[in-house]
């Protein structure tokens, strides 16, 4: 009798230690990740190197796997070029009226790109949009080039910028995502999803222009094709309700990359993936994801 009611007695400490705890973390309005919440994301996994959930109101990362480890992240990067300009753009240090001298530095850069002449003039807008929409590498080239003056100033300012930003794992030394032999751009999932959330905060007028399936550019006339797939999609398993961007990357040390944004009601997430094995599973891993989150 007495071993049951010591073990009545202790069962009663237990409970009321339990919702002291518990009073306390009420009182001291702290937010803890429950016990299923846990659960969920042990087992809920993507066929991703990382992959993070942001919501975009607050910047709180509601989902990671492997979020801290930097990687190569291809043409992701270029939202840092697109923050960078567009911060121009708002301090009057450019405007889209402006005229940019392509560079052959510019002109000859590899991989996705526009129909750009060496020694000729393009307005700054139409490079703009060749670079948000198309990922065009000799845009973004050019772009870099007329914010800093070269490549490698232009990789300075990056970097500053993301110190500023708080991106603890990322290092930048080109305007593109492109690999070259004194490097590549790096991030961690973690650090791309800050970005984006930053690009989407500060400038929210680049979901304008990333919701577009296609842009005409008003310079050249050249239709430019948007490399997010999941717009206007017809395909079930890449279509997500309310997606309007945001960046797409690719190269064969970064592999298939996208982080995506989607508007529900007020509600807003922005998705990263990298490191997929085919364009495809980038868009469909980015769907499982914001669904998820829209749950």
């Amino acid at each position: 009798m007495r071993r049951i009611r010591w073990g009545r007695v202790a069962l009663l400490l237990s409970i009321v230690v339990g919702i002291s705890g518990m009073w306390a973390w009420i009182q001291a309005g702290e937010k803890k990740e429950s016990f299923l919440a846990r659960w969920d994301q042990a087992f809920f996994k993507l066929d991703a190197r990382a992959a993070v959930l942001v919501d975009a109101q607050t910047g709180e990362v509601l989902y990671e796997q492997d979020g801290d480890t930097p990687y190569p992240v291809a043409s992701m990067s270029k939202m840092m070029t697109e923050y960078l300009l567009l911060e121009a753009i708002r301090d009057q240090r450019v405007t889209w009226e402006d005229r940019v001298r392509v560079s052959e530095n510019a002109a000859t850069a590899e991989g996705a790109r526009i129909s750009l002449e060496a020694g000729e003039s393009y307005p700054l807008q139409d490079l703009y949009e060749a670079m948000a929409v198309g990922s065009a590498n000799n845009a973004a080239v050019a772009i870099g080039e007329h914010l800093a003056g070269s490549t490698a100033d232009f990789a300075v300012l990056m970097n500053q910028k993301a110190e500023e930003l708080g991106l603890k794992s990322s290092q930048f030394v080109n305007a593109t995502g492109l690999v070259y032999s004194y490097g590549q751009n790096q991030m961690s999932a973690r650090d791309v999803g800050r970005l984006a959330f930053r690009l989407v905060k500060d400038f929210p007028e680049i979901i304008q222009l990333t919701s577009e399936p296609r842009v005409q550019l008003a310079s050249t006339g050249e239709r430019v094709l948007n490399t997010n797939l999941m717009l206007l999609t017809d395909n079930e398993s890449l279509r997500v309700p309310g997606l309007d961007g945001l960046k797409t990357g690719f190269t064969d040390e970064a592999g298939y990359c996208f982080t995506g944004t989607a508007k529900r009601g007020e509600r807003r997430l922005i998705s990263v993936v990298m490191g997929t094995d085919t364009e495809v599973a980038r868009f469909s891993q980015t769907k499982k994801l914001l669904e998820k989150g829209f749950l």
